[in-house]
């Protein structure tokens, strides 16, 4: 039933949603207030959840809220085209609309328009733009032109932001978004994405073009006192039981990351009769490496034997430190040069990210399975 199981894979929403109370707050607190924001964790901690939990809470008749993946924009036209058509789209309320407002806000650009089966539920459109920075401007200015036009406050979420910063000519590109979004009085952006450290590179130096552009806000993992009520009740939901110490169990396996914990729940569930047993746990986190092994051979088949041993050493638990000798010796990383090259090289490849000056694997499974 429905209501009995876990989630995970995509985004989650009402009874599957849990905790981010302080974050929903604050993110909702910046929608209505107009503050721009920067949502940051690493990937499948629940960003796209958390987003369109808030969308779902902040929309009025006078704040709408858009919404674009720009996850495959290779250059800046392929991005204003995302956006552009993101906003006409999600604005209009009809079809005939949607037709007006891109014949009047993009002006002698060449349109190529296409329409949903039902011609209401959905529309995708194509700029004829030119390499003509100025077209890019004009389709980047169609938010605030959009809410001048309707008196409604506009905000933009933009899914896999970092994408920008691997455009041909990236740095100028980023400029010209802060030029054009900083004068805009109607709208506010809300940009997150998968690589955390790609994201972070955006605006980590006064330097950078979106340097102090708005908020920041970095999601922590979920407690393990709201993971128990929520694991708890959808296993009482079904008639099982499942102890306080397995849930912890679960959470702790997985290092508290909100997929996995949801997946593992559910191999636990389907493992399960009416009383979840140790063996249930045991099968269940051989299952969830068995299942992305082919995933993990895939990302590790192309790395060399130094980011291999990297990997491994942050797997078994030495999340600082890499560049000491001990380290180096007993996974023979060859020099602290060498380290710092291959934690650049696995931080590019969104293997690994770090906090607080530590580095931790992206993928808590993955460790699992390199130590298996």
């Amino acid at each position: 039933m429905i209501g009995q199981t876990f989630i995970f894979g995509k985004p989650v929403e009402g009874e599957y949603f849990t905790d981010r109370e302080n974050e929903s707050k604050r993110l909702a607190a910046n929608f209505r207030g107009g503050v721009s924001t920067f949502l940051l964790s690493p990937r499948r901690w629940g960003k796209t959840s958390l987003v369109k939990k808030v969308m779902g809470e902040v929309e009025s008749d006078t704040l709408k809220v858009v919404f674009v993946d720009v996850f495959k924009c290779k250059s800046p036209i392929e991005f204003a085209e995302a956006l552009a058509s993101a906003v006409l789209s999600q604005t209009a309320s009809r079809v005939e609309e949607f037709m007006e407002n891109a014949k009047a806000f993009l002006g002698r650009i060449n349109l190529g328009i296409n329409l949903s089966p039902d011609l209401a539920s959905s529309f995708d459109i194509k700029l004829g733009l030119s390499d003509d920075k100025t077209d890019i401007s004009n389709a980047l200015n169609i938010p605030e032109t959009i809410a001048k036009k309707k008196n409604i406050r506009l905000v933009v979420c933009i899914d896999e932001f970092q994408q920008i910063g691997e455009f041909t000519d990236s740095v100028y590109f980023q400029k010209q978004l802060r030029t054009v979004w900083q004068h805009q009085q109607n709208v506010t952006y809300c940009m997150f994405g998968s690589k955390k450290h790609m994201m972070e590179e955006l605006f980590d130096t006064p330097e950078k073009a979106f340097f102090k552009f708005g908020d920041i806000i970095y999601l922590k993992t979920i407690p393990l006192s709201y993971w128990t009520e929520y694991i708890s009740r959808k296993f009482e939901g079904a008639g099982k039981k499942i102890s306080n110490g397995q849930i912890e169990r679960i959470c702790e396996t997985v290092n508290y990351h909100s997929s996995y914990v949801q997946q593992l729940c559910w191999y636990v569930f389907l493992s399960s009769t009416d009383i979840v047993s140790s063996e249930d746990i045991d099968n269940a986190v051989l299952e969830l490496i068995l299942q992305n092994t082919a995933l993990y051979e895939s990302w590790t088949e192309n790395l060399s034997a130094y980011q291999m041993r990297f990997l491994t050493a942050v797997a078994d638990g030495i999340n600082e430190g890499l560049s000491s000798a001990e380290v180096i010796g007993r996974y023979r990383l060859g020099t602290s040069a060498n380290v710092v090259a291959v934690k650049k090289s696995l931080l590019d490849k969104n293997l690994v990210y770090t906090e607080n000056k530590k580095v931790y694997l992206s993928d808590p499974v993955l460790g699992m399975w390199l130590r298996r």
